[in-house]
């Protein structure tokens, strides 16, 4: 327990400062050495970190979706034709190593990478899609992922009884779900409201739009959570890393983030949440 609670007094600390250097180069930063962190996690639970070329491969897209905003570019064809060359290089891997490699790892790596950059790429982005308020909305997303899945295990200890997906992740509970939504939605109502009292330039925040992107983003934050523990049982490890003792990897900690960043970028960017 004392492992537990040191770790993640290091996880806030480095939050915190995350926070404090939101509006600057170095935000990007950190950003980015959780994403090659990340990556190669991914890289190493699917068997192909012996495959250096390969994650740096991974790796330098993850850097160029990261670090997009200060590049000499402009709008989505370059973001796209990234994209592209990231496709092209990971499918011909599969060519040069077609009888050593299986084919579903590739596969594997390729799609938990492009879930990692949707996710903290739109952490990113939202800095730039929603200025002052960039910060608030992106901890709803933080919050969509965290305070769920704290909300989610201890009314499942209280109440839980149905099992939500019993072969990927046996102690989780429907109640449990629910519960955490919840306990989600009221928690960030709270934090909505301090927001608007001590922002003199916010004049309201819709809460029923803010609920209800809560509500999703809550929901898809446990199916990243259950997607991140299929892949890992169908790999037979217990988590993606250990840089934090009791906690595991970093995609461990942000598996949820991955599905609760795009999820509110997404809906804030439909539904007036915040009004100035």
């Amino acid at each position: 327990m004392k492992t537990r609670i040191l770790s993640a007094m290091g996880g806030l600390v480095v939050l915190a400062i995350a926070v404090l250097l939101f509006d600057t180069v170095f935000f990007n930063a950190i950003i980015g050495a959780i994403v090659l962190l990340a990556i190669f996690e991914v890289c190493r639970a699917v068997k192909l970190k012996q495959h250096l070329g390969l994650y740096l491969w991974c790796g330098l897209f993850g850097l160029f979706v990261v670090f997009y905003e200060y590049l000499p570019l402009s709008g989505f064809l370059p973001f796209l034709a990234g994209l592209f060359c990231f496709t092209v290089g990971v499918l011909s891997f599969t060519v040069f190593h077609f009888q050593d490699v299986p084919y579903a790892n590739v596969a594997m790596l390729y799609l938990e990478t492009m879930a990692i950059l949707f996710g903290f790429g739109s952490a990113v982005y939202m800095r730039t899609a929603f200025g002052p308020d960039a910060l608030f909305l992106l901890f709803v997303a933080l919050g969509s992922a965290w305070l769920t899945d704290s909300g989610a295990y201890f009314c499942g200890r209280l109440f839980g009884k149905h099992k939500m997906s019993p072969h990927v992740s046996p102690n989780k509970t429907v109640e449990g779900a629910v519960g955490g939504v919840v306990v989600c939605a009221l928690l960030m109502a709270g934090i909505a409201a301090l927001y608007t009292h001590f922002n003199d330039g916010v004049s309201s925040i819709n809460h029923l739009y803010l609920a209800l992107t809560v509500a999703v983003a809550s929901l898809l934050g446990m199916m990243g959570d259950l997607v991140a523990s299929s892949l890992k049982r169908q790999m037979q490890i217990k988590d993606y890393g250990n840089i934090m003792p009791g906690h595991g990897g970093a995609m461990d900690r942000f598996d949820s983030v991955l599905f609760t960043a795009p999820t509110v970028l997404f809906m804030a960017s439909f539904l007036p949440i915040i009004a100035r």
